[in-house]
């Protein structure tokens, strides 16, 4: 139940770079215990530090340990990447920066190095909202092999089929490209869900959105593209809007279904 404040050098980024990592209560005594991981996004304009200060990720995950409803595991809360006002997790278009390889050949291996985790996909999740939501689902999609489950709250669940108007962003071309070329067909959620619904590995997938969040469309045009594909899922709204109080009020359900996904590697 101690939160530790992680620096270190991406090679990716060629910067120097810190996360948070929760560690769960019998970590410092159980010296040989290791512990599943979620790697919990943030969101636009946010750092490492957001989930902690405005989502009460610390207090919902003591909490959840101590009611039995999650199982002791370590969280680490990366940042996205700190460039302009939120990379989406991804690697741009126009070399900017490699924001997917930071979290993946830097951030991954570094705590699977530092701390006792169990670094195989069916242990390792990831979580987040709004752009983490998006990223949580690019990420989980996009590797398999490393992540077996995601859950996404209040996600911008992006595809160039059907970008909003909001998503117009004036970097949107240095991030992607062609909004209709390959490479940004290899960051589109609704082609990452097409090309893994035949995946033995497939993540399982659980989102949720507030009815009254400009994101809401989005999400439920998500849920009629895995409807469409057969892709097993769970969707949830509630009341609410874009707002940290929907954020982490609601972090609790995305941490219950990975809690029944870990369950299932139990049997």
């Amino acid at each position: 139940m101690s939160v530790q404040t992680v620096p270190f050098f991406s090679g990716a980024l060629y910067a120097r770079k810190t996360c948070n990592v929760y560690l769960p209560p019998s970590y410092a005594a159980s010296l040989d215990r290791r512990y599943p991981v979620i790697y919990l996004l943030h969101g636009l304009h946010g750092s490492e530090w957001s989930w902690l200060q405005n989502g009460k990720a610390q207090e919902t995950l003591d909490r959840m340990i101590g009611e039995g409803q999650l199982r002791e595991c370590i969280v680490v809360m990366p940042s996205d990447g700190g460039y302009g006002t939120g990379t989406f997790y991804l690697n741009w278009y126009d070399g900017t920066g490699r924001f997917e390889d930071y979290l993946i050949e830097d951030v991954i291996p570094l705590v699977d190095d530092q701390f006792r985790t169990v670094a195989e996909a069916s242990q390792r999740y990831v979580c987040g909202l709004s752009m983490g939501g998006y990223g949580a689902f690019m990420l989980a999609l996009r590797h398999p092999e490393l992540f077996g489950a995601a859950a996404s709250i209040a996600g911008a669940m992006i595809s160039s089929k059907f970008l909003a108007p909001e998503f117009h962003r004036s970097d949107a071309g240095r991030m992607i490209g062609p909004v209709h070329g390959v490479y940004a067909k290899e960051y589109d959620l609704h082609v990452l869900a097409e090309r893994a619904v035949s995946l033995p590995n497939r993540p399982a997938l659980h989102f949720n959105c507030g009815k009254n969040d400009y994101l809401y469309p989005m999400n439920v045009g998500f849920q009629y593209v895995l409807e469409a594909l057969q892709y097993p899922f769970e969707y949830m709204e509630f009341e609410g809007e874009h707002t940290w109080d929907y954020f982490g009020g609601h972090l609790p359900e995305a941490l219950q279904f990975l809690e029944r996904q870990w369950a299932l590697t139990d049997c």
